[in-house]
């Protein structure tokens, strides 16, 4: 059987069971290979826009034996699925601004759940969800090669989110411990140093990035500090 990553792992164990699954971007199909052969899901779909990856899915499944349960396809987001093909759906390892533009083309007709595992841009992936019908049923920071990832799971529902929700994550915020406060630490040291980059310039649009920073610097501050258990 195919071993996850921690990552993947962590991403495996969000996924909807005993129904059939699709993962979008998926590289080498390690994921639905995985969730095929623990018997978590009964069948997938393994989906991406490049060639290159595309091959190398068709090998991992062939290897596996599992050609006949996993359909390997070529084609953009969402689009290698038919409506309600697939009542869970994965998509990893991309920036949230790409995510959810993969999700705002669609079709996200009868998903019922998205198992989301974005690379940096998390505050705008997390308010495309609220504004577009989904609720975060659950969030985790998981630690992998010794770089964090958080994961991201959404069900069709009403959410509002607060500034600092969108940048930390609602859930993660009551949830604390020390994988997050490590992950709210790293976001408030990369806004620091942007700040520190955008205070050097005198250029009214250098000035106006520096005060959204540190308008930004002080939130996660604040985060840190709820994280940290200092409420």
């Amino acid at each position: 059987m195919i071993q996850l990553s921690p990552r993947l792992a962590a991403v495996a164990r969000h996924v909807l069971a005993g129904r059939p699954f699709a993962d979008i971007g998926t590289d080498h199909a390690y994921l639905p290979v995985h969730l095929v052969q623990s018997g978590r899901v009964p069948r997938a779909v393994a989906g991406d826009v490049l060639p290159g990856p595309l091959q190398a899915a068709r090998a991992t499944v062939a290897a596996a034996g599992l050609a006949d349960r996993i359909d390997v396809r070529l084609g953009s987001g969402l689009t290698v699925l038919a409506p309600g093909e697939a009542p869970c759906v994965a998509v990893c390892g991309m920036g949230g601004p790409l995510i959810a533009r993969i999700l705002a083309e669609g079709p996200l007709a009868g998903v019922e759940r998205l198992v989301l595992q974005p690379m940096g841009g998390e505050a705008q992936l997390r308010r495309w969800l609220a504004d577009n019908g989904w609720r975060l049923v659950a969030e985790e920071v998981v630690e992998d090669g010794g770089r964090l990832y958080p994961v991201l799971v959404a069900e069709p529902g009403r959410m509002g989110l607060t500034r600092m929700e969108e940048e930390v994550g609602p859930l993660l915020l009551r949830q604390g411990g020390p994988l997050v406060v490590r992950y709210v630490d790293e976001k408030l040291e990369l806004a620091r140093r942007a700040l520190a980059g955008a205070s050097r310039s005198d250029q009214p649009a250098a000035q106006e990035r520096a005060a959204q920073l540190s308008e930004l610097v002080e939130l996660l501050a604040r985060a840190l500090r709820i994280c940290a258990g200092d409420r």
